[in-house]
């Protein structure tokens, strides 16, 4: 991971370039499976003794439904510590070898380290809230991949980031990057673990196959390697039905906003900006057994700002329980988790979020679906851009807090129409200016059918952030965004 003007802090030591040198150590920890004839036989013949002879990988498929049923996946624990240790061995020792000063560690920076405890941090804000989560993402998925649930998943994420934090570096460990790595690599982590398993064909063969194969270890490395080791990649299987969602959609937009910071939008900030959308299952229908069984994903990029990401959210359903449900209503209390993020020339905002609250939907007509949320939102940790802030590198101030947010959908088929987003959060600084920030915004998006899959629409949004700070004036700040595009559904 990269630093902000070459400063050297936390785990935002971490190089992205080092995580493909990861992939060389895991050679070094896989192991072949065992019985594969035995269990070419298992999803024929059943054969008596055969079960106990099979040791499946954790994402192998299975032929028929009655034995996936009755053969979960085998847990390796001791593999998925070795491989989330390995993460760690490799970033640490390229960062070591180009010459990274934080990556000078010995006995005595890791006494200091537990002797000091944990800080708060100075990174710049996509270290800190991408970078991190995304090296989470690889811890979570050495264990996801090695037979654990997500929730099993969590304590092996929690304990690469503290490997990391404790070990990795000679500066003192950090309160942020801990949370950051461990809940945003969690939902990073499982939604590209998912999305892997789409790409995947295990019924495909040739050049078909090695395509999928390696599209899905881009998307989830560390399961691509492992599958590499365990000859999956080569055997040919019905694909899982667990693979697929019930429903899919993805869309694209692209088009020319306009982003006036305290300013009329007369005089705003010309940009353009490409965006990529992906709904994963239906948060609001059918039945959920796993965490992010339905998840809603999107990235934006645009061309004036500091970074290439200037937005970026996942939000996943945790767990849904049914209140009501006819032939044309649904209403159902739900648990979902969000990572967000914005970078702007005007603001900073983003961070890590569990949403409680009641999702509805309503069938109009055939094809036609109004879809209603209102969650009550719990941020452990949200990082906030402040006029103050006394961290280094630093604009924003890391700080705990919640809020409201609502939602009403009019969508076509798999086509959201119009969409209408409000929500209000107040902020309690932890670190940084020693106040509190209260933030409103707002959205309002129009996206019409005009041909085939193509629409054309617009959006105005707003944000509004009122800081009240111990020891300086409040602050009040109003942005606004403009956007046209035309958008591929």
């Amino acid at each position: 991971m990269g630093r902000s003007g070459g400063a050297a802090r936390g785990g935002g030591g971490r190089s992205p370039w080092a995580f493909r040198g990861a992939l060389l150590a895991f050679g070094l920890l896989g192991s072949t499976a065992r019985g594969a004839e035995c269990a070419q036989r298992l999803g024929l013949l059943s054969e008596p003794g055969c079960e106990e002879a099979v040791t499946r990988p954790a994402d192998a498929p299975l032929k028929e439904g009655p034995v996936a049923q009755a053969t979960p996946p085998t847990r390796h624990p001791w593999r998925a510590l070795a491989e989330v240790t390995a993460v760690n061995l490799v970033v640490w020792g390229y960062d070591r070898v180009v010459g990274k000063e934080y990556a000078r560690v010995d006995l005595h920076t890791w006494k200091e380290n537990l002797r000091t405890g944990f800080v708060w941090d100075g990174d710049g804000f996509p270290e800190n809230q991408i970078a991190h989560p995304y090296h989470g993402s690889l811890y979570f998925t050495a264990a996801r991949d090695n037979g654990f649930s997500y929730v099993g998943s969590l304590p092996f994420t929690l304990l690469g980031s503290l490997q990391w934090e404790l070990f990795g570096e000679n500066l003192p460990p950090s309160f942020n990057d801990l949370i950051n790595t461990t809940l945003g690599g969690a939902a990073m982590g499982e939604a590209l673990y998912r999305l892997s398993s789409l790409v995947l064909d295990t019924e495909a063969t040739g050049g078909r196959r090695f395509v999928r194969e390696l599209g899905a270890g881009v998307l989830s490395p560390v399961r691509g390697f492992n599958r590499v080791l365990r000859g999956d990649v080569s055997r040919k299987e019905p694909k899982p039905p667990s693979w697929t969602p019930g429903t899919l959609a993805s869309w694209g937009t692209l088009g020319y906003l306009k982003l006036g910071d305290g300013e009329s939008l007369a005089w705003g900030e010309d940009q353009f900006f490409a965006e990529f959308s992906l709904r994963y299952g239906d948060a609001f229908q059918g039945e959920h057994h796993r965490p992010f069984d339905a998840f809603e994903a999107r990235i934006q990029f645009t061309t004036q700002e500091s970074n290439l990401v200037s937005h970026a959210r996942l939000q996943g359903l945790l767990v849904a329980k049914p209140l009501l449900r006819t032939e044309r209503d649904e209403l159902r209390l739900a648990v979902l988790q969000q990572m967000s993020y914005v970078d702007t020339l005007a603001y900073e905002m983003g961070g890590q979020s569990l949403d409680v609250g009641l999702l509805y939907r309503h069938q109009l007509t055939a094809r036609s679906t109004l879809k209603t949320m209102l969650l009550a939102d719990g941020a452990p940790l949200t990082a906030i851009s402040s006029e103050h802030s006394s961290a280094r590198n630093r604009r924003y101030d890391y700080g705990v807090g919640g809020g409201f947010q609502v939602q009403a959908v009019y969508a076509r088929d798999t086509w959201d129409v119009v969409t209408l987003e409000a929500g209000v959060a107040h902020t309690l600084v932890l670190d940084g200016s020693n106040g509190s920030h209260q933030v409103r915004t707002g959205q309002l998006q129009v996206d019409l059918p005009v041909y085939r899959r193509l629409g054309l629409g617009g959006e105005a949004n707003f944000y509004q952030r009122h800081s009240r700070f111990n020891a300086f004036p409040d602050v009040r700040k109003d942005t606004y965004q403009l956007r046209v595009f035309i958008s591929v559904h």
